[in-house]
């Protein structure tokens, strides 16, 4: 049976107890909420820990829009089906792949990044080594040493 819509006295849409009680049970942030697009969608509320909280206590985040959308449940969804769909949706969430990316970035930055410094740096080590033991030139004359008084 696809997952129904009750409305509530307001006329607005209510998700299934049973499904919002095993996603409270999986992380007590994660919900359904109904969308514009008329279906229920994943969102995980930001928790007060998170940087972005910052902005509903400003007033520039209203704290209905303090989550983020992990995905949408289709309406042809049957109940049961939810839980696999919703585990399916947390694999699919690319915050894995946000991760992954920032790794990369970190990657890039210590090691691509600092390669021409280290380069440069052994270059000049290297010439400032070979200057240093090059045989002096000799000139055939003694230099002057005047003592200071």
């Amino acid at each position: 049976m696809p997952l129904t819509v009750l409305v509530n006295l307001r006329g607005n849409p209510e998700p299934p107890t049973d499904v919002v009680r095993r996603l409270r049970a999986v992380d007590p942030n994660l919900g359904l909420e109904w969308s514009a697009f008329e279906q229920w969608r994943l969102v995980r509320k930001w928790s007060e820990t998170d940087r972005r909280w910052q902005w509903v206590q400003e007033g520039k985040t209203p704290p209905s829009s303090a989550h983020d959308v992990i995905g949408y449940i289709p309406n042809d969804c049957d109940v049961d089906q939810v839980p696999a769909y919703v585990a399916q949706l947390l694999r699919d969430w690319p915050v894995a792949e946000a991760r992954e990316m920032l790794s990369k970035m970190d990657h890039y930055h210590t090691e691509e990044a600092t390669a021409p410094v280290a380069q440069a740096m052994e270059e000049a080590v290297e010439q400032t080594m070979a200057d240093v033991t090059a045989p002096l030139k000799k000139t055939g004359r003694r230099k002057k040493v005047t003592l200071a008084e």
